[in-house]
């Protein structure tokens, strides 16, 4: 009776998670064969400046910004906004608002659906311009590229971000990554020395690295809050991508973790993959983050996992600690790890995928102005070719998505690429994101509640449990998108 009860509760949360997004359902979730200058949402208007050599003129161009960023990293971003002012004095200004996670979506598009304080560019999370664009809340940058000579162009982009800048609708661009983030591992450099052992790189050498550490020092060798949202979010999601399962079908929206064997016996081995750590005594489970975060600084974690937009804080808190600098610290002590492959039972072709987020710029149907337009396309240009600017970025914890500026030096061997960074996912093409899916929540939140019910310290658990579960977060997911599709 307690676990119906549950299950009905779990349905429930679903379909009132989806009710507080049904401002942003999309119309026509099958954008296949749609042409959006044949319907067309948005306007240009006004002749574009340009000079005697038929240059983009700016001339005191306005426009505003609003950003899901409200974290460690909103500071960052505010004085690279700066820079870009400065740089731009006369010619492009930009005002910011920073909203935050919490009902960003939701805000912004009443705001552009009303033209009430509508911004003129976003930032948000990739999950979220799917529904922007099938919404027709954003416009495609394809004409004022057109008319500008400002090219954005995907192929200068991380492949795994760049096939959604689309949003669906081929041939256009809607919007444009910005960067990519995950949960970050750290580890002391000193304590894996005097094991005389390397980095793991897959689940054989993490147990062997793991075993050394509890050996030698009768400690769990790895600090992190399984209890928090983005373990769940990130970690335990990369661990059912590693073990080779499918989150949703791409074209349905709808999701097969039982249905299908390959995902129902993945999913299960990523369950399990966290449990045999916690079994082993090599990970602490549902520890807290003060106590993972003390443990790692005291010397008595081999590995810590945290969120990156926390690093700075973690360099400077524990350079103080150590009575080091910064470089001295990162030289001989701090470093970063990618946890690629640690959650791998089994060798497949995705073991090393890192499930992450991403920030994404896109432009308002608000917007009309064809110079305000181009200074739009111009700042996010800036943002994502300049090295300067992703290497500050870097420090705030985002791994920048853009090729061009991961292949250039400036960025590639500054200090918190080379340490941080730079290590902490791997091959930035095996990150991978939730794609074009409006259905984001319903998935997500039922994937967490599998960890949630297969992954814990204590009980007997065995495959067809784990498949029970899976079954039921299956069910609840898809009667969510049905509900809503």
């Amino acid at each position: 009776m307690k676990k119906i009860f549950r299950s009905i509760i779990c349905l429930v949360m679903c379909l009132i998670t989806a009710i507080a997004f049904i401002a942003c359902k999309p119309n026509n979730p099958d954008t296949s064969g749609t042409d959006p200058d044949k319907n067309k949402w948005w306007k240009t208007e006004g002749e574009l400046n340009k000079d005697a050599d038929g240059n983009v003129e700016f001339k005191n161009v306005s426009f505003k910004l609003e950003t899901v960023v409200a974290g460690d990293d909103k500071d960052a971003f505010n004085m690279l906004v700066q820079r870009f002012n400065r740089e731009y004095t006369g010619k492009i200004r930009i005002t910011v608002t920073n909203t935050g996670a919490g009902d960003y979506e939701n805000n912004v598009a009443s705001k552009i659906t009303n033209n009430n304080n509508a911004p003129d560019l976003i930032m948000s999370h990739q999950k979220s311009h799917k529904n922007f664009a099938d919404n027709k809340l954003i416009q495609p940058l394809n004409e004022t590229m057109e008319a500008s000579g400002i090219k954005i162009e995907a192929k200068d982009y991380a492949d795994g971000l760049a096939k959604y800048m689309s949003a669906g609708y081929a041939d256009y661009t809607f919007s444009v990554p910005v960067d990519g983030q995950s949960q970050a591992v750290f580890y002391n450099k000193r304590l894996l020395a005097e094991l005389n052992m390397s980095l793991p790189t897959n689940r054989t050498e993490l147990l062997a690295v793991c075993k050394a550490f509890k050996e030698k020092y009768e400690k769990e060798a790895i600090a992190w809050t399984t209890g928090g949202d983005y373990f769940s979010n990130y970690v335990y999601l990369s661990a059912i991508l590693q073990n080779g399962a499918t989150l949703y079908d791409e074209k349905t929206y709808m999701t097969s973790w039982y249905s299908d064997e390959s995902n129902r016996n993945a999913i299960h081995n990523a369950s399990q993959a966290f449990r045999e750590l916690f079994d082993l005594g090599y990970a602490g489970f549902a520890e807290s983050s003060s106590s993972a975060l003390q443990g790692f600084l005291n010397g008595q974690r081999l590995f810590f996992f945290t969120d990156p937009w926390s690093m700075s804080d973690l360099v400077q808190t524990y350079a103080a600690n150590k009575n080091l600098s910064e470089t001295a610290l990162m030289e001989t002590v701090l470093g970063g790890t990618s946890f690629a492959g640690w959650f791998a039972m089994t060798d497949n072709a995705h073991k090393n995928d890192i499930y992450g987020d991403s920030h994404f710029f896109a432009m308002s149907k608000t917007v009309t102005d064809i110079n305000k337009k181009a200074a739009i396309l111009e700042f996010i240009k800036w943002f994502t070719t300049n090295a300067e600017v992703g290497a500050e970025w870097a420090k705030a914890g985002h791994i920048s998505a853009s090729k061009v500026i991961t292949s250039d030096t400036t960025y590639s061997e500054s200090a918190y690429v080379v340490n941080f960074i730079g290590k902490f996912y791997g091959d930035i093409n095996n990150f991978r994101c939730v794609g074009s899916t409006p259905h984001y929540d319903a998935i997500v939140s039922n994937l967490k509640a599998i960890f949630s019910d297969t992954v814990d310290a204590s009980g007997k658990h065995t495959a067809e449990r784990d498949f029970s579960t899976i079954k039921q977060k299956q069910d609840a997911a898809n009667n969510s998108i049905s509900f809503f599709g």
